[in-house]
């Protein structure tokens, strides 16, 4: 092979979406740098949404979608 692996094609925020999404149907994130600072949720369908990473309810979503992650973890 040429030592590149698929990771290194990683999916990166293009687009912000405007809109507040729903957190219950968000079961992952990912934090972003580039091109600004968001964050890509995945859906339970495994869409990915970027947003911006400052937003109230942003901030909501990650801190269910981390105490979801702990209580598993138990």
């Amino acid at each position: 092979g040429n030592g590149r692996s698929a990771s290194s094609r990683k999916y990166s925020c293009v687009t912000l979406s405007p809109r507040q999404l729903n957190t219950r149907n968000l079961v992952s994130y990912e934090k972003q740098q580039v091109p600004a600072d968001a964050i890509m949720f995945i859906t339970a369908k495994g869409i990915r949404i970027c947003v911006r990473a400052n937003q109230p309810w942003v901030q909501t979503a990650i801190s269910r979608i981390d105490g979801r992650r702990a209580a598993k973890r138990k």
